[in-house]
């Protein structure tokens, strides 16, 4: 299985096939894989508030190739610890602004994977691994439950990935979301006199009162 049909199947209809055996992919499948991902990147920015970041080809190809072997371990239960550990490394690049953004092209499939690994045990080394993935990831991760995680300066200071971020929080109603002050104030001035309308149960914990 190549990882450039993985990913045609995946961001065109959410449908992939996988392999079942455990394999690094070759070099000229990886440049085909960065030429859809930045095939998508030009379409999804057309949707982004403002300018988006630049792409990172890095971190796109990191997320791409992380996805594709998180779905082959979810499905091969059988298969050792260390074979995780061997295809499931983190990205070793700077989280910029960019390299979250890029690898949000796939990376915002984590939550569906999440809630796929989740008739595993909590103690599985597969979920404790993807919890700690997301949250690494606080902008691929918005709407996992429960995922105590705090978005990082890049986003909070990207114009841009900042309003998408708290586009997400709205759109998954993800109150463990909304636990620094900058996330609120953010959220006022997104919602402001909407509010009743985009999100009508909100309550600030803090201090019981509706936005």
């Amino acid at each position: 299985m190549k990882l450039s049909l993985f990913l045609l199947d995946l961001l065109q209809d959410g449908n992939v096939t996988l392999a079942r055996e455990m394999r690094d992919f070759e070099p000229n499948d990886a440049q085909d894989a960065l030429v859809l991902l930045r095939e998508f990147y030009d379409r999804d920015v057309m949707d982004m508030p403002g300018t988006a970041p630049a792409f990172n080809e890095g971190a796109a190809l990191w997320a791409a190739r992380y996805l594709y072997h998180v779905c082959q371990l979810i499905l091969l239960r059988d298969l050792g610890e260390d074979i995780l550990q061997e295809y499931l490394k983190g990205f070793e690049g700077a989280r910029t602004a960019e390299a979250s953004y890029s690898a949000d092209m796939v990376l915002r499939y984590l939550p569906d994977l999440f809630r796929l690994a989740s008739g595993l045990s909590p103690n599985d080394p597969l979920v404790i691994h993807l919890q700690d993935t997301a949250r690494q990831w606080p902008f691929s991760s918005v709407g996992i439950n429960g995922l105590a995680t705090i978005p990082d300066a890049s986003i909070l200071t990207h114009q841009s990935l900042r309003l998408a971020y708290i586009d997400r929080i709205i759109f998954y109603k993800d109150l463990s979301r909304l636990k620094g002050e900058q996330e609120k104030i953010l959220l006022k001035e997104v919602l402001g006199a909407h509010q009743a309308i985009l999100w009508p149960e909100l309550v600030l914990l803090n201090n019981e009162e509706t936005i």
